[in-house]
């Protein structure tokens, strides 16, 4: 086989200049192409050869090693993103509250609505959005069941597109009805607990102001699900108005405001300017009023997807390295085992830049045969998840009840490119063997 590809060297030197006696050098782009040729050729050989079996396990790790670090950044991306956007809808990018029930043991103090606090905060740049809101603890009971829910009640200016994409079944109080309806929109988490279904009656059992004991029953006409079980089980949306007559509270009665912020907007240096805001007010209910993000809320959650960050990163380097080891030890068995070849090139008179670009051209394509399979597996994997929801989680464990994936091309383009730099420079060091070989020597081998 070899000394056929001899042959064909003498041949395509002797086709590529004018005459036997010229002195016209080979170009580079036809160079280029006799490089590919031998590369592919030595590839076809290869499938009947002793190097046969390594080539493959090189191939299959290349495929593995992509399909996992794709797999892995994809869920990684979906749980920070998923995570970040159920306890962005849940409550907001920043949230304006008083302290001062902390101190007291209660769950939230509250305050009065001021029309020109929400106009100011409304006012800053990097705020999208703003609203009031009010929550208070509460007991559902149905029939001999109970349960403890935390109640969000919102009003009209409430943006409740997020709460719209979550409803499984039935619709949102009707918060912009004239007048109050008694309704509630619970998970199905707790429709689950409780059993019950759209239209029945819930009550809810709280502690109003005067620390007296009140109950009122509320129909349930809308039932949703986040995935975020932890929040679900304990989280249930009213109207405004319905919770300020069922604890027995002032029109103007609210818990703080919720901010979402632009897109990108840094949600400290916004907490910033709205304390600033604060520090310029004159009413008296602002001073204990403090802004707080989206992370200081939810500091266990967001230390744990941490962790896990720190995870993928390990997963990522481990399967890079084994990638990048096996490619190494192909080419250098490419190398090895074609030491003959290699001496009578050298003889005939191809240069040692020449063969290694050639055994650099095989490894490439050994790597762009495995990357094609791995990414190819990978996004039907991704494509699957997404759409059937095959994996399941524990929500105990892993906050949310299934596995979330995010595909965006800017990082499947970066980890692609950058996997196949890597690659590339790794496996040059191998070629450069081939100019430690020397023709005379290379004869005891077998062509």
């Amino acid at each position: 086989m070899w000394c056929i590809l001899a042959l064909q060297w003498c041949d395509f030197r002797r086709k590529a200049l004018d005459t036997p006696s010229s002195e016209r050098p080979i170009s580079d782009r036809e160079m280029m192409r006799l490089e590919y040729m031998l590369a592919r050729r030595t590839e076809g050989a290869d499938r009947h050869s002793r190097s046969e079996v390594m080539m493959r396990i090189a191939t299959i790790t290349v495929c593995v090693g992509m399909m996992a670090m794709i797999i892995t950044l994809s869920v990684f991306n979906g749980f920070r993103k998923q995570i970040y956007s159920d306890f962005r809808g849940f409550g907001s990018d920043l949230t304006l509250f008083d302290v001062t029930g902390l101190n007291d043991g209660e769950a939230m103090s509250y305050i009065s609505y001021s029309e020109e606090l929400l106009h100011s905060i409304k006012a800053l740049e990097r705020v999208e959005r703003a609203a009031p809101y009010l929550t208070i603890g509460a007991m559902a009971k149905q029939a001999d069941q109970l349960l403890g829910l935390q109640v969000k009640a919102i009003d009209k200016q409430y943006d409740t597109t997020f709460w719209h994409k979550k409803i499984v079944r039935g619709r949102l109080p009707a918060l912009a009805a004239e007048s109050r309806r008694g309704e509630v929109t619970i998970s199905q988490s707790t429709a689950n607990s409780l059993k019950v279904d759209l239209g029945e009656k819930l009550e809810l059992m709280l502690i109003d102001k005067d620390g007296s004991p009140r109950r009122a029953p509320l129909k349930v006409v809308g039932i949703y699900h986040t995935g975020l079980e932890e929040m679900d089980r304990l989280f249930a949306l009213a109207d405004m108005r319905d919770l300020r007559r069922l604890a027995a509270l002032d029109e103007d009665v609210i818990s703080g405001y919720d901010l979402w912020l632009q897109q990108g907007a840094d949600s400290e240096q916004v907490a910033q300017e709205v304390e600033e805001i604060l520090a310029e007010g004159e009413e008296e209910d602002w001073y204990n009023l403090v802004p707080a993000t989206l992370q200081m809320r939810n500091p266990v959650a967001f230390d744990w997807l941490k962790a896990h960050t720190a995870i993928a990163e390990v997963v990522l380097l481990i399967m890079m390295v084994v990638l990048l080891f096996n490619m190494a030890a192909a080419m250098l068995i490419m190398v090895f085992d074609r030491i003959g070849m290699i001496g009578t090139l050298k003889a005939l008179g191809m240069r040692s830049r020449a063969i290694g670009n050639m055994f650099l051209i095989r490894a490439m394509l050994l790597f762009f045969r495995g990357a094609t399979w791995g990414n190819a597996i990978a996004l039907v994997v991704i494509w699957a998840q997404h759409h059937f929801s095959l994996i399941k989680l524990d929500p105990e464990g892993y906050i949310l009840s299934e596995l979330p994936v995010s595909f965006d091309f800017g990082w499947w383009i970066a980890l692609n490119a950058g996997a196949l730099a890597v690659s590339v420079v790794v496996m040059v060091l191998p070629s450069m063997i081939v100019a430690s070989i020397k023709p005379e020597e290379s004869l005891k081998y077998k062509l």
